[in-house]
């Protein structure tokens, strides 16, 4: 039976897979969250919901305490990840004498949990014969993004850093590609990015943590037929730090400095543009294209 996911819905869900002690079904005629005898989960009228155990919770943890280095509480997060008894009772504790990492805490579990939910949902639409939602995931506040610093980018200062950061991305392509494609779609990207580096950046903004840490970077270059019209010539964000709205923010920087510039037209290839980013390209002004998105910066040319 075809059901609509709603926010509250999806809610709803994430409460009752942190239920460990009962087992909750989805009752998808009456779209609510109900105990069920297993024998009556017919994953038509009742759904199973999506899994969640105490070795994912433990997981969350680990990855908050790693896209958070630079809260005040934590080093004492951290060393209650390696003690190993009572994690979850000491962690939660912990928080509650930081209330704005707290904050930050729940904010980021909703997060990571509505991500399961919604992979688990387009399963079922796919199952359905219906295409997969797009997800925007780049939700974040102000208080998240001062954790980092974001400046223009320096050859000098970020190159290498990116660089590093760009193989691996490359890496992910192949296996996200397996086989001969991966390795040919990972050295193509390699090949363009390097030729770009080298003779084609004329800027771009880098993001790193308080600490220094290199987090992401945006690059742009022009058309030596226009100076009119930028392209996106690099997007990369560390896989520990996707998700706080990096990219969101190094892509507006980017077009407020565009347009200062007097750039007319931004244009990003499809090749740049994961499904989960397409919904935040619309939202700072791009338009799909059938080639990429184009931003026009400048009307009045």
């Amino acid at each position: 039976m075809f059901f609509e996911l709603t926010d509250s819905l999806c809610a709803d869900i994430v409460f009752a897979m942190e239920n460990q002690q009962q087992n909750f079904v989805l009752d998808a005629e009456n779209l609510r969250i109900v105990q069920c005898a297993p024998e009556l989960v017919d994953e038509e009228n009742f759904y199973s919901l999506p899994s969640w155990t105490s070795g994912d919770g433990y997981a969350l943890l680990e990855d908050f305490v790693s896209c958070y280095k630079g809260i005040k509480a934590s080093g004492e997060l951290k060393q209650i990840l390696l003690e190993g008894r009572g994690v979850f009772r000491n962690f939660k504790n912990t928080l509650k004498k930081y209330p704005e990492a707290d904050r930050r805490f729940h904010s980021f579990k909703n997060r990571e949990m509505k991500k399961v939910v919604c992979e688990w949902y387009n399963a079922l639409r796919e199952s359905w014969g219906l295409e997969s939602l797009d997800q925007d995931f780049y939700e974040y506040d102000d208080l998240v993004l001062e954790d980092f610093t974001f400046r223009a980018f320096s050859a000098g200062l970020d190159g290498e850093d990116a660089a590093f950061e760009a193989g691996a991305f490359f890496e992910e392509l192949k296996k996200r590609f397996s086989g001969e494609l991966g390795e040919a779609v990972a050295l193509q990207l390699k090949a363009q990015f390097d030729d770009e580096m080298t003779k084609n950046c004329t800027g771009g903004f880098v993001c790193r943590t308080l600490s220094d840490e290199f987090a992401g970077c945006l690059l742009y270059s022009g058309f030596s037929s226009s100076k009119r019209v930028a392209r996106l010539t690099a997007l990369f964000v560390n896989q520990n730090y996707r998700g706080l709205g990096i990219a969101r923010e190094l892509l507006q920087r980017s077009i407020s400095t565009l347009t200062r510039d007097g750039i007319q037209f931004f244009i990003i290839s499809n090749s740049f543009v994961p499904k989960m980013l397409k919904s935040t390209l619309t939202d700072l002004g791009f338009e799909e294209k059938d080639f990429a998105f184009v931003a026009e910066l400048n009307r009045h040319f």
